[in-house]
């Protein structure tokens, strides 16, 4: 990533809708490709189960020797049929396809939350450099003003050293948060593009207006009962190999030198070994109360992150309120004082830069106090 990072001004830039990069995303990720494409194939395998087992084809010869007219099976077909382990194994490979393409929604949703949660990043780390040209620009009029005033004798050499220092390491600051919004458009552009580079547009902060999904309807939730439903086709695939099969068999023959003669058998093979069957299907039970046991953690624990979420949603809404009502309006003020003050002489240096960074403070804070809110939102949405 850090040698991406070192071409990245190589790369055509464009910026996107978090709507767009997830729709863009569900489209051309491999893995969501290669995700439905096993889908497809497990629906295809569905299709597969078949009453009529294997097809046999043999000839053969019997009581051949001492000069007596042997029996020649010219040609033998023999269909074996197994209607009840068919239907077992139906319904267990469309319980197969079904788990595969429950899979696939879990992880959709899952590609569309870590796409969200980058696009927020991006977005952050835009505000972060932009709060950071703002204070390389005030601290650049900050050294100015203290060359100035050194140069007229009406300052101390120490005090324009440690003007020149402080904006030295604003303007090391803000190349650091270049950096830092670059390495965020590569995140981003991980899941969109491998010959572009996206940058976030301003995501949506209005409040969860889209109707959660109900946790039945998640699609971990539906993920974890089609493991249920598998595992109990398993059950009944177990139990229908103890039941019997059939087979039909027929036969043209040859006794000595005269054709013309035919046989046929009409059979049955019901199983012996009753032990191993019945522990085929005590393992395959065993494994339904797994999966019903997974599928109620699942719907506890998607319950509590719910209300997790729900929580961290309201108190980061607070906290943005707060920011944007008051303490935002009066940091740009208290930057743009601090500056006209130091320019007017009315304030030393040393207040100066205590009232600028703690406007840069407060303004950090907000970044993270939006960032928290948005990626809370969209968990909401998508977790």
């Amino acid at each position: 990533m850090m040698l991406m990072a070192s071409f990245s001004p190589l790369l055509a830039q464009q910026s996107i809708s978090l709507d767009e990069a997830i729709s863009k995303a569900l489209r051309d990720y491999p893995s969501i490709r290669a995700s439905r494409l096993q889908a497809r194939s497990t629906e295809a395998l569905s299709k597969s189960a078949s009453a009529l087992g294997e097809l046999e084809l043999s000839g053969g010869g019997e009581e051949i020797g001492h000069s007596n007219d042997a029996v020649y099976t010219l040609a033998r077909v023999r269909q074996n049929i197994d209607p009840f382990g068919a239907a077992g194994m139906r319904r267990r490979l469309k319980a197969q396809a079904s788990l595969a393409q429950a899979e696939t929604t879990v992880i959709q949703r899952e590609l569309a939350r870590q796409v969200c949660t980058d696009y927020i990043n991006d977005y952050a780390a835009r505000l972060r450099y932009e709060n950071m040209a703002r204070m390389d620009s005030l601290y650049s009029d900050f050294s100015k003003v203290a060359r100035l005033r050194y140069e007229t004798q009406a300052i101390s050499l120490l005090e324009y050293q440690t003007a020149l220092n402080k904006s030295q390491q604003i303007s090391l600051a803000l190349t650091e948060a270049r950096k830092d919004m670059n390495m965020a458009h590569l995140n981003l552009s991980r899941w969109l593009s491998a010959d572009t580079l996206f940058t976030a547009e301003a995501p949506s902060d209005s409040s969860v207006a889209t109707p959660l999904l109900p946790q039945g309807e998640h699609p971990s939730s539906l993920l974890s009962q089609q493991a249920v439903n598998l595992s109990q086709a398993a059950v009944k695939e177990a139990k229908s190999q103890r039941l019997p099969k059939f087979f039909v068999e027929a036969g043209m023959q040859r006794i000595g030198t005269q054709n013309g003669f035919y046989a046929w058998q009409v059979g049955m093979s019901i199983p012996i070994a009753f032990g191993a069957t019945s522990a085929n299907v005590r393992a395959a039970r065993l494994s339904a109360e797994r999966a019903k046991t997974d599928a109620e953690t699942t719907m506890r624990s998607l319950n509590n992150k719910k209300a997790t979420l729900q929580a961290e949603y309201a108190k980061y809404s607070e906290s943005v309120d707060y920011y944007r009502t008051h303490a935002l309006p009066l940091a740009h003020e208290q930057q743009r004082m601090a500056a006209v003050s130091y320019r007017e002489g009315s304030i030393g240096y040393l207040d100066f830069i205590q009232s600028v960074n703690d406007a840069l403070t407060t303004e950090m804070n907000y970044v993270e106090a939006y960032t928290k809110l948005l990626e809370s939102k969209y968990n909401l949405l998508y977790y």
